[in-house]
């Protein structure tokens, strides 16, 4: 009796040891289970960000790519409007309203806004300001994605005017005057002088030094419709003992001005900066030559002892 009531025992014990075993079982492949959801639902989410960054940074590069074509492409927009961009024929071409599309089956909805910016008395860039930078834009791209597009993201830059640049340089006047222009290019002539020596080729001083002396440019044309953006100004030469140099520049989006002259902050200032050493041209302001197609610059010479040299003048704008 002792023996049979052993065995059986033994056998109800093995049953309970089989049962826990099943129930462990099934606990660890439902442990499993949840840790594949768990791995998919963050795989696909990754997935997602992963997309989601290759779309912001695509709309970025053609944004910035036709900025640095032609400003106006993304200067000349509408504030605040909704735009995307679109490859036709090898070319990114802009169109008003909001993309729709797929990426690896994910839905997604992008577009950009273009703002204005503005700058305070320090050139710090403010929200709201009296001062408009005529070179700098802010673009702000949205991306909406997923079902029922609940994620959403966007990313916000700013756009600079300060590349593809190119030169107005002129290094010669010894042509003469009569060049009221507009030209592409100064070459070794200019519009009107008094009492300027431009005899010698490769510099212009005072014919005299008794009285000051004044050279007016011809009229440069930078051949963009809509406005160029001029970055800086240079001139290379000598002041000599006891002279002076300095400059105004005047700017029109007619070939025919009118032409008053400014300095750096009004018609009543001038730039006097050191021979070799750039200038940049204000991007705020009356005083600021951005957005127009043609310039041209005054030099004025005067002295107490030796005649001023000039010898380069060099205008840096961007298309």
């Amino acid at each position: 009796m002792n023996l049979q009531i052993k065995n059986y025992k033994m056998k109800a014990q093995s049953l309970i040891e089989i049962l826990i075993a099943i129930g462990v079982g099934v606990i660890l492949v439902g442990g499993s289970a949840v840790l594949i959801g768990a791995s998919l639902n963050s795989y696909n989410s990754t997935k997602q960000l992963l997309q989601a960054d290759f779309l912001m940074r695509q709309e970025a590069e053609a944004i910035q790519s036709l900025a640095r074509n032609n400003w106006h492409f993304i200067y000349d927009l509408e504030k605040q409007r909704d735009y995307w961009i679109d490859l036709s024929e090898n070319n990114w071409v802009i169109n008003a309203g909001k993309e729709e599309g797929h990426i690896n089956n994910i839905p997604f909805l992008r577009y950009f806004q273009v703002y204005d910016v503005f700058r305070d008395a320090n050139g710090e860039i403010v929200e709201i300001g009296d001062e408009h930078d005529l070179n700098t834009q802010k673009v702000i791209i949205f991306l909406n994605y997923g079902h029922d597009y609940i994620d959403s993201t966007s990313l916000s830059f700013y756009l600079v005017r300060s590349f593809n640049n190119q030169t107005f340089h002129q290094f010669d006047w010894s042509e003469g005057d009569g060049q009221k222009g507009p030209i592409p290019n100064p070459g070794n002539r200019f519009d009107s002088a008094i009492n300027i020596d431009f005899n010698t080729s490769g510099q212009i001083t005072m014919a005299t030094t008794t009285s000051n002396a004044e050279l007016i440019s011809s009229v440069l044309d930078t051949g963009i419709d809509s406005g160029a953006g001029y970055n800086s100004f240079l001139w290379l030469g000598a002041f000599n003992s006891g002279g002076d140099v300095k400059f105004q520049i005047a700017f029109s989006n007619s070939p025919s001005g009118p032409w008053q002259y400014y300095g750096p902050s009004s018609t009543e200032d001038w730039y006097q900066p050191n021979p070799n050493i750039s200038y940049a041209f204000p991007v705020t302001n009356s005083a600021s030559p951005q957005n127009n197609r043609y310039i041209r610059y005054k030099i004025y010479l005067s002295t107490i002892g030796v005649s001023p040299k000039v010898e380069d003048i060099i205008i840096n704008w961007s298309p």
